[in-house]
């Protein structure tokens, strides 16, 4: 049976992403200074810590309920992500070009540090930890112990000999914005915190077990010292708010007529992340919406995410329709 509570909270994280890369690629930047857009900024950075958080909490629910069952399934898994993450982020179709001239450009925008990469190469991190801690509740207990500490290692990859693709995973290293350090410590405590949440039969349990967890969270995050940006200040305080959302999304059940849509795009995230994000962006065969010039006023911007809104659904749909019903 799937946990609800998490593909609800996916599907908003999904929706708040669309119109994130729908207003980045088309609103004009004259209006990017209103204080509204300012909002829809702050509301737009929980989305990555959203998707990293659950797809943790996912495979920690997974892990301790088939642990005795091996990883194989999950590796797939894995894989598939890994796959479409490059497939996305592949520049052009003619693959001779990556020996030409334009071949380290094209090697680094193809290698590129996205979200889809960081999610794969988390969950990848915690499958890798599995045969070393033997048992679920060490493995449980070491990923959030790596979970609040990655958010604090600082990594200097300036005279690392390493390739640049490798760095990418560790570390910014010039192109990329989702790297191990700090991203990776959402889905590494989302190992600890989902299980340590939806063990609880009751719903009321559950809601209080997310919401003092997250209450935790905020409450550390004000008590860490100034760091980075992207340090445990912003890693513990996005967790946080995300948890607390999520005491809310446990007591969401079946949706109500309209809002089905919204509750598909958590249960096929990855499709409707890849639909989308081909309307918008393009691919190495065709172009986005982004592509489009001048910028456009708000106005336009609002019609054209109902367009891509819709087109996505109708794919998320259609793939709905087709595929066998797995656990979450």
């Amino acid at each position: 049976m799937r946990l609800r509570a998490l593909d609800w909270l996916r599907g908003l994280a999904v929706l708040v992403m669309v119109e994130c890369h729908v207003f980045n690629a088309l609103l004009a930047p004259e209006y990017r200074s209103a204080t509204w857009f300012g909002v829809l900024n702050w509301l737009n950075g929980f989305v990555a810590p959203a998707f990293l958080l659950v797809s943790g909490a996912v495979l920690g629910i997974n892990l301790q309920n088939r642990w005795d069952k091996g990883t194989g399934k999950m590796w797939r898994r894995v894989g598939q992500v890994f796959i479409v993450a490059y497939l996305l982020h592949l520049p052009t179709p003619f693959l001779w070009q990556f020996f030409g001239p334009r071949g380290p450009q094209l090697v680094e925008l193809w290698t590129k540090m996205d979200i889809l990469q960081c999610v794969a190469g988390s969950l990848a991190l915690i499958l890798l930890l599995v045969p070393v801690c033997r048992r679920p509740a060490i493995h449980r207990g070491v990923c959030l112990a790596l979970g609040l500490i990655v958010p604090v290692v600082q990594v200097n990859a300036a005279n690392c000999p390493a390739p640049k693709w490798l760095l990418n995973y560790v570390w910014p290293a010039g192109v990329g914005l989702f790297p191990l350090v700090p991203w990776a410590g959402f889905p590494l405590a989302g190992v600890w915190l989902g299980p340590a949440i939806f063990s609880a039969r009751n719903r009321t349990q559950q809601t209080v077990r997310a919401v003092l967890a997250g209450v935790a969270m905020l409450v550390a995050a004000r008590l860490v010292p100034a760091g980075p940006a992207y340090g445990a200040a912003f890693v513990l305080g996005r967790m946080g708010w995300i948890l607390v959302v999520l005491g809310g999304c446990v007591w969401l059940d079946s949706p109500v007529k309209g809002t089905g849509w919204i509750l598909q795009f958590g249960e096929l995230s990855l499709w409707s992340y890849t639909v989308h994000l081909v309307i918008v962006y393009g691919s190495c065969m065709s172009f986005g919406l982004d592509a489009l010039k001048p910028h456009f006023p708000p106005v336009v911007a609002v019609a054209a995410l109902a367009v891509v809104l819709f087109i996505t659904g109708v794919v998320v749909n259609w793939r709905a329709k087709h595929r066998p019903r797995r656990p979450s």
